[in-house]
């Protein structure tokens, strides 16, 4: 991110701690402003709702919500349903998303990109890539997902069993998955990289996310091996 395409700032607010890059023509003192306001909007509806429904918080598997709950709530049960996991696996990728929505709308930045603790969601006018950390695995920064202007607004979301503090049941060093839906994104990736335990079980679970009409693109990376597929072009780097 060392150019002058783009000015980027941190917002943190409790646990929410995200890097934001805007083209560097959109940038001024209110775009940070504002993302912080935004921020404690999003987590303020996240915290009263989790007041009142603690399972929402604490739950592995999915919790169904009212109809009359805000979208975030909604976006983030919905894809925890499709994924089977509890509804706090979409969190960090729908909050990227709504921020990276209304950064769009209130600026009208040509580019936004927010990532949140290795969830991204992104808006581009020019083509970018995302290379995928992957611990100590040997390939970890080789893989490069290619992003191109008329793939976004995209979200690319990374779980890893071996790195970060999220909770994970799976031993891959990272699950990338590539979504429309930043919640969509987020609860795949934990889903999927809960279910590799070894190695070997790459290849049979990238065939098994690729399954998936609502991904568009995946990376699984364990140790020296790689299984990646799907619509986004992949550049890999020795």
């Amino acid at each position: 991110m060392g150019n002058h395409r783009w000015k980027s700032f941190r917002s943190v607010y409790r646990e929410t701690d995200l890097w934001i890059a805007v083209d560097t023509e959109s940038y001024s003192e209110t775009t940070v402003n504002y993302t912080s306001d935004r921020i404690r909007y999003y987590r303020n509806i996240l915290d009263k709702y989790i007041r009142n429904h603690p399972e929402f918080r604490d739950s592995l598997v999915p919790v169904e919500t009212g109809k009359n709950t805000h979208r975030i709530i909604r976006e983030m049960s919905g894809a925890a349903r499709k994924a089977g996991t509890g509804p706090m696996s979409a969190v960090a990728g729908a909050i990227a998303e709504f921020i990276c929505k209304d950064l769009c709308k209130e600026s009208g930045a040509s580019e936004v990109i927010i990532e949140n603790g290795g969830d991204i969601f992104l808006k581009l006018k020019n083509q970018a890539t995302i290379s995928v950390y992957a611990g100590n695995s040997p390939l970890s920064g080789k893989i490069r997902l290619v992003i191109k202007p008329e793939d976004t607004p995209l979200s690319v979301c990374t779980s890893s069993g071996t790195t970060g503090h999220s909770l994970s049941f799976g031993n891959a060093d990272a699950c990338t998955i590539a979504c429309r839906s930043g919640a969509l994104a987020d609860a795949y990736a934990t889903a999927f990289c809960n279910e590799v335990k070894n190695k070997d079980m790459v290849p049979e679970i990238t065939e098994k996310v690729l399954q998936k009409p609502d991904i568009i693109s995946v990376v699984i990376i364990m140790d020296d091996k790689v299984g990646l597929g799907g619509k986004l072009t992949v550049n890999l780097h020795s």
